[in-house]
């Protein structure tokens, strides 16, 4: 890794330093011909400004000098007018030009101006002069020339424009010369990064072909280790060419098909190792479609009978890849040897097959069970209608003859016959509870909670209870059933606080932080229990207190579990004697969100 990460940062230097030696050169290049090109630009700017000038200056001298001539000869002459009106015609076009030539220079601009200013006013002059020498005043025509040469004189205007320019023009000629010393350095600079490139180049070239002959012998060794790994596998493994002739073979392979590996003439077809072993059509046609169509075959099931006469039970997998030191495909042939496991299969098949068999016996008992304590509830229930209408027959008839003793029997005999037929309504709910098909649906567990609360709290009538109950959220279960999970919980919860002063009950919702499922309770204050026979709380006809104490028959619990565990939940308890207990629940958690909990 640390060899990787120094190779790309000396390619990193090597791709800059080429960056460096070929694009110096090149903008260094592009430099000098923009600097060229712009000193061509500036002198060539200078020459149109002092052919400018110098073109302004001698139309004002013979402007100048016509005049005189005019005023010298006789005859007013037209030649001679248009020369001494000529800076009035071409001035003005000049000086724009001038302005639009230094309007970069502030300067220049304003000594423009003053020869602006001078060429205007001479113009002015000179029109005077020559409508007074047309009107025959020549004294009056020289002496506005005279005024015009001594108050605006141009010379030393143009002599200041020209001075300005020349001195610009030596400057960036200085500029020049300059910028052509920084380039020759930096060419320089140039042409001896290019020697060091070359220099790292064929130092770095040295080590890559060092670091190349490490790395083609570090594989070398890479190919005898998977070649030793290969023939250490105790899987058969063997490497076919396109015709199915073996190019190479593993250990394992040539001893379980009895393969000679030192024989020089053991390059043989596949169809001919193990004793006919691979002599199957089927088996090498999917062979061949794997070099040919680039196929893979994967798990292929097949029955061989190997060297050592045993049949075994294989799974082929075969692949097409490209040989190392040449084009032509190759496939490579992998043998499972799944004897062992095909038996263990074998066995389990049959076991399953038996356990299915118990299953079915044990669903026909299940249902026989079901159907025999339905069947003697029922029978019960006449014999029992007989015992209680004759105990009151008996009673009615021998009416004041009675005595205490007898109504005491009478009296047992009735109520024993009565718990005997809420023993077996009971009885049958429980068995319907088994037999009975889900009904799912949303249930609201809050709205369940208050309607056993309000059907739980008459058996309390003139005791003082304290209801504590939490939101509780929407799930989707056998409305009906939970109902009674409800009404036996929370009466239970009203019956074992008898004995308290003051009832408190709490009803509330956790989550099961691994799996998410809801977990309700019921908490109450009263008699508790003794957690070495919890084991028993949800059994039938299991009861922790004398029915002398708290009344019941022991089946309210065995209901709750039933069907808490179809609908896939867990029930428990904890508790402690006189110190209360806690009743748990679990079902799996719905898509229902729970609004009340979110308002709540």
């Amino acid at each position: 890794m640390i060899e990787r990460i120094g190779l790309r940062w000396r390619l990193a230097g090597l791709l800059v330093a080429v960056l460096v030696s070929v694009a110096l050169p090149y903008f260094v290049t592009r430099s000098s011909s923009e600097q060229a090109l712009t000193s061509r630009d500036w002198v060539t700017h200078t020459a149109d400004i002092k052919a400018n000038v110098y073109r302004l200056d001698a139309i004002l001298r013979s402007s100048e000098a016509a005049m005189y001539t005019l005023l010298a000869g006789g005859a007013i002459d037209d030649d001679l007018t248009q020369r001494a009106l000529m800076p009035e015609k071409l001035g003005p076009g000049l000086i724009d030009s001038l302005r639009g030539a230094v309007r970069d220079n502030p300067e220049q601009t304003a000594r423009l101006g003053g020869l602006e200013a001078v060429a205007n006013g001479r113009m002015k002059l000179t029109e005077q002069a020559l409508a007074q020498l047309k009107a025959g005043d020549r004294a009056g025509a020289f002496a506005a020339m005279e005024d015009a040469r001594h108050m605006f004189p141009f010379r030393e205007k143009v002599v200041d424009i020209l001075a300005e320019e020349s001195r610009l023009q030596e400057q960036r000629r200085a500029n020049a010369r300059g910028s052509a010393t920084d380039n020759r350095i930096v060419l320089g600079v140039a042409a001896i990064a290019q020697v060091i490139l070359l220099a790292i180049v064929v130092v770095v070239s040295e080590r890559q072909i060092t670091s190349r002959l490490a790395a083609e012998s570090k594989v070398a060794e890479a190919v005898k280790r998977s070649l030793v790994v290969v023939q250490a596998v105790r899987e058969p493994i063997a490497l076919l060419d396109g015709d199915l002739r073996t190019l190479m073979v593993n250990a394992a392979f040539a001893e379980l098909y009895g393969y000679d590996t030192e024989d020089e003439e053991a390059h043989m077809p596949l169809r001919a190792i193990g004793n006919g072993a691979w002599d199957d059509p089927p088996l090498l046609q999917r062979l061949n479609d794997v070099v040919l169509r680039d196929r893979e075959l994967w798990d292929y099931e097949f029955t061989q009978r190997t060297v050592d006469n045993i049949d075994r039970f294989v799974v082929i997998n075969a692949r097409r890849i490209t040989q190392p030191d040449s084009d032509k495909p190759a496939l490579l042939l992998t043998v499972s040897d799944i004897t062992a496991r095909a038996l263990v299969e074998q066995r389990v098949t049959e076991l399953n097959r038996q356990l299915e068999g118990k299953v079915e016996q044990i669903s026909d008992v299940n249902r026989e069970l079901e159907a025999f304590s339905y069947s003697v509830s029922h029978d019960l229930r006449a014999p029992l209608r007989h015992i209680s209408g004759f105990a009151g027959k008996l009673e009615a008839h021998l009416a004041d003859q009675a005595d205490d003793r007898v109504r005491h029997y009478i009296e047992v005999i009735s109520s024993s016959s009565r718990r005997m037929a809420q023993l077996i309504d009971d009885l049958l709910v429980f068995s319907r509870l088994g037999r009975g098909a889900l009904r799912l649906q949303a249930v609201d567990m809050q709205s369940l909670v208050e309607e056993a609360r309000a059907l739980v709290e008459p058996e309390a009538r003139g005791r003082h209870l304290e209801w504590s109950i939490a939101p509780l959220p929407i799930v989707v279960a056998d409305e009906n059933m939970l109902r009674t999970v409800w009404q036996n919980l929370l009466g239970n919860a009203v019956k074992y606080t008898a004995n308290r002063e003051v009832g408190r009950i709490e009803v509330g919702m956790e989550r099961d932080p691994a799996s998410g499922d809801y977990v309700f309770f019921v908490r109450d204050n009263g008699a508790g229990f003794d957690m070495q026979y919890a084991s028993k709380l949800f059994g039938v006809f299991q009861r922790l207190h004398r029915a002398s104490e708290f009344p019941g028959n022991g089946i309210g619990l065995a209901n709750v579990r039933r069907i808490i565990a179809r609908h896939g939940g867990r029930t428990w308890a904890e508790g402690e004697t006189d110190h209360g207990a806690i009743f748990h629940f679990s079902l799996p958690a719905s898509d229902f969100t729970g609004a009340r909990m979110a308002d709540a």
